[in-house]
């Protein structure tokens, strides 16, 4: 029990952004899902970004914990390093390495009864902030690293879709096994370049 509630603690230190619907036809990034083109793209993202947590679980065994978006904001800022695009925040250990992912559609599946629906699929956020755009045709990013909690290291992926040059649409999980137990936790995050 008490890993699960470091986690979903650790987990809760954000805020609710404005999830106004924009009005635009179209994000300037749809067509930009290429190797080549986030190539050229990839340097327009180095700078400081408020990150804002929405709703999510933590699923211990047979146990989900709704966790409420948090009315914090943090800091996390990105950068490029010779081929690498970095990502860093203050409770990183070190930082971590961006790419284009490699997976087919993000769909969120709640295959639990008590899981609660995700305050926005990724669909559904490239429809309110990319327009008429397929999320495949965005660049789709991933980074992967670890976290140590409750005595235990934990796997953590970042899945981020830019869904316009200052707002990232992303699905933070943190998964491992604490104190004999399997513990995964999902939350939606969104990303605002500061100052925006």
């Amino acid at each position: 029990m008490r890993p699960v509630i470091v986690l979903t603690a650790i987990l809760s230190c954000a805020a609710v952004p404005a999830l106004a619907q924009r009005a635009s036809d179209i994000s300037g990034l749809c067509g930009t899902s290429s190797p080549a083109t986030w190539q050229g793209l990839r340097e327009h993202f180095v700078g400081d970004w408020r990150v804002d947590h929405l709703s999510g679980y933590v699923h211990a065994g047979r146990m989900v914990i709704p966790m409420e978006p948090s009315p914090e904001t943090e800091t996390m800022s990105i950068w490029v390093l010779g081929e690498d695009l970095l990502l860093d925040h203050a409770e990183m250990t070190e930082p971590m390495a961006i790419t284009l992912a490699d997976e087919g559609r993000w769909v969120i599946e709640a295959n639990h009864p008590e899981i609660p629906e995700p305050a926005l699929t990724p669909d559904e956020a490239v429809l309110a902030w990319a327009g008429d755009c397929d999320q495949e045709d965005l660049p789709r990013l991933i980074g992967q690293s670890h976290v140590a909690m409750a005595g235990a290291v934990m796997d953590m992926t970042l899945r981020m879709l830019p869904v316009d040059m200052d707002t990232i649409y992303a699905i933070l999980e943190i998964e491992g096994a604490a104190q004999g137990q399997y513990v995964v936790a999902r939350r939606v995050v969104w990303l605002n370049r500061t100052g925006e």
